[in-house]
């Protein structure tokens, strides 16, 4: 047996990967990493009620918060749990109502979706198996965004302004706070798939066998990341776009769990590192998501802001 650990588990694209893990492949221990331990064990004990798999536990981790990802490290390791094989950072979070700040004063969005994996990684690396795997969930919204998709929901194409610039809250002034929110979000979703290049980069340097790959799960209609939107914006989200599931690239939350689940522990992906999956075909990131300078000057400030030195 060896174990997993998938950020944010508890709830939509998470929990439905973490379903489909637990039902299918009984040789691994699954592990939550939440920042609520109360729906965290909800979703465990729901979890083994649907796949009758008992191998699967919840410990706390606040991704907003550089000392809990610590916190989270020290307490999986003392567990003496079976070997890491898979590190899936699914957990993500989308901010519309006002600048937040991590822990550490850095801007709210940037810091979970970005920095508090990035730390994580760098701290669960050496315990991963030879031929493990490390799975960053991203999002189309890195991609400069057909006009249909930027005036439906008002998401722009990313700006990536440097990693200092991303992680002071006084970015971007002068929008709306809305405008602000979704911007933040589209640019941190490119930083998810420039610190996964990079970090595929580093470890084909090293002759390393673990692999990195990026997961897009499409538009998922009704889930919880639009809860910091207008009354009836997420109306609209819950009751309408569930009908867009027709359209290319767009999936409902259970399909999504399924590729992404796939993605973690199927025999088919042994080997495959550094490439990009909407769903479950791969496809090319956008241009500049190959920037290596862009990557180069993510992953030097990553490390300065999490004081971490990074293989």
């Amino acid at each position: 047996m060896q174990s997993i650990i998938l950020t944010g588990g508890n709830s939509g694209l998470g929990f439905e990967a973490a379903k489909n893990i637990a039902t299918e492949s009984k040789d691994f221990h699954l592990v939550l990493a939440c920042r609520n331990p109360a729906t965290a064990q909800e979703a465990v004990d729901s979890l083994r009620t649907l796949s009758g798999h008992a191998h699967i536990e919840a410990l706390p981790l606040d991704l907003a918060s550089q000392e809990s990802v610590r916190a989270f490290v020290r307490l999986f390791l003392s567990r003496n749990l079976p070997p890491l094989y898979a590190l899936v950072c699914n957990a993500g979070l989308q901010v519309t109502d006002g600048t937040q700040r991590t822990r550490e004063g850095y801007e709210m969005t940037f810091g979970v979706n970005h920095l508090g994996h990035f730390l994580l990684t760098h701290l669960l690396l050496p315990h991963i198996s030879p031929a493990g795997r490390v799975i960053v969930v991203s999002s189309g919204t890195h991609y400069n965004p057909p006009i249909w998709q930027s005036s439906l929901f008002g998401i722009p194409a990313p700006q990536y302004i440097g990693a200092e610039g991303l992680a002071d809250p006084a970015n971007f002034a002068g929008m709306s706070e809305k405008k602000k929110g979704y911007l933040r979000y589209s640019t941190s979703k490119l930083c998810n798939l420039m610190f996964a290049y990079e970090l595929n980069r580093r470890l084909r340097e090293e002759n390393s066998q673990i692999t990195v790959n990026v997961f897009d799960p499409g538009l998922m209609p009704g889930t919880g990341l639009a809860r910091t939107a207008s009354a009836f914006e997420q109306w609209a989200w819950r009751t309408l776009m569930p009908a867009m599931t027709v359209f290319d690239g767009v999936f409902t939350v259970a399909e999504s769990g399924r590729n992404l689940a796939k993605l973690a522990v199927s025999t088919e992906k042994e080997g495959v590192t550094g490439k990009y999956y909407e769903g479950a075909k791969e496809k090319p990131s956008s241009a500049e998501s190959h920037d290596r300078t862009k990557w180069a000057d993510l992953w030097a400030v990553s490390e300065r802001l999490t004081a971490s030195q990074v293989r």
